[in-house]
């Protein structure tokens, strides 16, 4: 008799792992998505789930009363999961999820005067490096002209991942970056993925933190194989050595600080210690008063340059 229930729980266990797992996307752990949060009934974790049927195979009988439990939480799962899916990443900032138009920066009037972001927590996910080398061009002026992200060494068929959960808006070849895919972030964020040999998502597709989104190469207007890679919020590109160690490969703090200035948008670690620049600054100075050298200050802000320090600009200092 007890083998037959064995045999139940094993159905059982099936039928939770395929309601726990559904295809290129296991949303196991974690909370509900905010939306799912006056849910009155407890949500259990995956590793929960599979420790009750693990429980149920150990019995010599199996009660109505544990089928019901363990199904009923499985539904749950199911229902958080459905319920995340068919949530637009960012549409509390975005009208629509425009997979024609690259990038569409919103007016000065639309933007955050300050704000604090969620960049990673149990319903977001968390963070995976795109892809871990070195860095060979930062945030900034360059020739003249504004680099928006930053270049990323790697070598040709490389595997490129997607930093975070979200949804592909945009996977395709466009002009200067090559085979790009963009994908947008349920935090409103988008990251950008450029000068790919291969795209190997499609737009409209849903991705997980750590999913190949495409293989490295040297598209659209590169001069050496590596990745180009940014971060933007409405349209606007922010600096992503504000938000991510690339020497450790991980996010500074789990929550970004927006601030609009005359400059655009900046951003930075809700925990770092920024300056305002006044009148007469120069970076000698800005540093020495908080007992940096100008490489480490340069470093903090994500530049290898002294560009020219505008009255208003902030700088990190920590």
């Amino acid at each position: 008799m007890k083998s037959v229930f064995k045999i139940i729980g094993l159905i059982l266990a099936a039928t939770l792992v395929s309601f726990a797992f559904p295809v290129n996307r296991p949303y196991a752990k974690g909370t509900p998505h905010k939306e799912d949060t006056t849910h009155t009934e407890k949500t259990v974790s995956y590793e929960e789930l599979v420790y009750m049927v693990d429980s149920i195979l150990d019995l010599d009988s199996i009660s109505p009363q544990a089928i019901a439990m363990v199904t009923n939480y499985s539904a749950e799962l199911e229902r958080v999961k459905t319920a995340k899916l068919s949530t637009l990443p960012g549409s509390e900032f975005y009208e629509n999820f425009d997979e024609e138009t690259v990038f569409s920066p919103a007016p000065d009037d639309a933007l955050p005067e300050l704000m604090n972001l969620l960049v990673t927590n149990d319903s977001l996910g968390t963070y995976t490096p795109p892809i871990c080398g070195i860095v060979t061009s930062n945030y900034g002026w360059r020739d003249k002209r504004m680099h928006k992200g930053i270049d990323i060494d790697l070598n040709k068929g490389d595997k490129v991942l997607s930093a975070f959960d979200g949804k592909v808006r945009i996977a395709r070849k466009q002009n200067g970056y090559g085979n790009v895919v963009i994908v947008r972030h349920y935090n409103g964020l988008e990251t950008v993925y450029a000068h790919l040999s291969k795209i190997k998502v499609k737009a409209g597709e849903v991705v997980t933190s750590g999913q190949l989104v495409g293989l490295g190469g040297m598209t659209g207007h590169a001069t050496g194989t590596h990745l180009h890679f940014e971060v933007r919020f409405k349209g606007h590109a922010l600096n992503p050595a504000n938000l991510i160690s690339f020497t450790d490969n991980k996010i500074y703090n789990d929550t970004l600080t927006l601030r609009k200035s005359k400059y655009g948008l900046a951003a930075f670690p809700s925990n770092a210690t920024v300056y305002t620049v006044q009148r007469g600054d120069s970076w000698y100075e800005v540093a020495k008063r908080y007992g940096l050298t100008t490489q480490q200050m340069k470093a903090l802000n994500g530049t290898d340059k002294r560009f020219y320090l505008k009255v208003g600009q902030q700088l990190r200092i920590n």
